[in-house]
């Protein structure tokens, strides 16, 4: 524990303050407060006076509202003549916070073994390749905007930190690119989120963090690194036990002072302050579906669909509001609907899709409903449009796993692996407008590539033609010799 962190304690204890109250005072999360006072995390040195002011206006009033103004001359140093409580209080904690931060400075000066300084490019990268891969609950930082790191041919040599199921990773991210709309830096961000689905990542502002350079995997290793203007590591500095845990916790306090870009989030978070009631209060939309089609579904199919969800699922009252939101949604709106060739078909032969929160397989009968239903709405309303993917020719890589659905003024993303799996975010919701609307051109830069095909009223007698008797064979051969298949959750359907 530092100095300061002794003093907040007693600062706490003389009050009888709660952790929480002073957190909501100084503007910081309550788990900050606790590791001020009891690790040797310290407030950031450019936000260090506005907490220690905001400190000593919080400890001044309790003391004064306790009349307990003679009980802390007794037990705290004296201040100087005419000084006010809270002033006093303040320079205490000013005190403390340098005597910690010289102690901090000394300290540093860790044994050769604790620290390793590396400048050789091939023993940059062995050393990063050696370094054990973060287990499920641990935490990675990093104060490197990420689009660099990506697009750096070493990379590789990094990417095993980035990875692993159930792990939590804090990364800064520089939007400049995206303000200034660049073609495919979208595309590397999404193909990052989907790769590592089944890790927390939370994206920074990394407006002013530039230089830093900080990295730090688990509790007790922590890196200062320098990359050159070609995007090659060109100096490690690796630190290892209590120095290397200083270094992953000064990384986190610099991004905790930055905005937060995109975040994971569970359904009660969806659900929490109207937050789908008002993505879908909006007239144009874009929705990306790597798992199933969850929309356009018929009415006769809402009951069903709720009750299968159970207690997890949320509100019954609160998904059939949904239902109903969609029905008016796809009747007046703009909405481009973005599939996988692959997808597409994979759910017309199992039914399994994703409503809301709720895996759900859908019967052989249900599905016909379904396309019957999908016809007559893109018949009614002719700015609904399907954007079909074609996989074989896109550029090799892991198969998209995020669906993602876009208003005018709000993205979010779900996460189908973490229904099925229980691992990983189920949302991230993304708080920064530039990044919204890159995610808008991205999607509409996809209508220009080879491989997307476009659909829209028009073609429906022709689609019809061609595939609705094949369709309709494969939806009906099974239900020759007996009942039509059961509709269940993702599983436990019965053949």
């Amino acid at each position: 524990m530092t100095e300061y962190g002794a003093l907040l304690r007693r600062l706490l204890d003389f009050t009888g303050s709660k952790l929480y109250a002073v957190a909501d005072e100084v503007g910081y999360d309550v788990s900050y407060i606790s590791k001020w006072c009891n690790k040797d995390l310290l407030p950031a040195p450019k936000t260090a006076h506005g907490v220690d002011v905001a400190l000593g206006r919080y400890f001044g009033a309790a003391i004064r509202r306790d009349a307990a103004e003679s009980a802390f001359d007794a037990v705290f140093p004296k201040g100087e003549a005419g000084e006010t409580l809270e002033a006093r209080i303040t320079g205490l904690l000013a005190d403390a916070y340098d005597a910690s931060v010289h102690r901090r400075a000394v300290s540093s000066t860790a044994p050769a073994a604790e620290a390793e300084l590396l400048v050789r490019h091939h023993e940059i990268l062995s050393r990063l390749r050696g370094l054990p891969a973060p287990g499920k609950g641990e935490t990675v930082v990093c104060t490197i905007d990420l689009l660099t790191l990506l697009k750096s041919r070493d990379f590789p040599a990094l990417e095993h930190i980035f990875q692993g199921s159930g792990v939590h990773i804090h990364v800064a991210l520089d939007l400049t690119p995206f303000q200034q709309g660049a073609r495919d830096d979208m595309g590397i961000l999404y193909r990052f989120l989907s790769r590592n689905h089944e890790s927390y990542i939370t994206l920074y502002d990394g407006a002013g963090l530039e230089r830093e350079g900080l990295l730090g995997v688990g509790e007790h290793t922590g890196m200062l690194v320098s990359m050159d203007g070609r995007g090659e590591l060109d100096a490690l500095v690796m630190s290892q036990g209590p120095a290397g845990g200083r270094l992953r916790e000064t990384a986190m306090a610099r991004l905790s002072e930055r905005p937060i870009l995109l975040s994971p989030a569970q359904p009660e978070d969806m659900r929490r302050g109207g937050y789908r009631t008002d993505f879908y209060s909006r007239d144009q939309f874009q929705f990306f579906s790597p798992y199933g089609f969850e929309f356009l579904l018929p009415s006769s199919l809402c009951e069903p669909i709720l009750q299968s969800g159970g207690p997890s699922a949320g509100p019954v009252w609160d998904l059939r509001q949904l239902f109903i939101t969609w029905e008016e949604v796809f009747q007046n709106s703009h909405i481009d609907f973005y599939l996988l060739k692959s997808s597409l078909l994979r759910y017309l032969d199992s039914g399994e899709l994703l409503f809301a929160d709720i895996p759900y397989r859908m019967s052989r009968t249900q599905r016909l409903e379904h396309l019957e239903n999908i016809k007559e709405l893109v018949l009614a309303n002719h700015d609904i449009h399907f954007l079909i993917l074609d996989d074989d020719t896109l550029p090799p890589g892991p198969s998209p796993s995020l669906a993602v659905y876009l208003s005018p003024k709000k993205l979010f993303l779900k996460n189908p692996g973490a229904y099925l799996s229980g691992v990983g975010p189920m949302f991230y919701t993304v708080q920064s407008d530039p990044l919204i609307q890159a995610a808008r051109r991205y999607l509409e830069r996809l209508q220009s590539l080879d491989a997307c095909q476009r659909f829209d009223y028009r073609d429906v007698p022709e689609l019809e033609r061609r595939y609705g008797g094949m369709i309709y064979r494969m939806l009906t051969m099974h239900q020759s010799g007996g009942a039509d298949t059961q509709s269940s959750s993702p599983g436990h359907e019965t053949r």
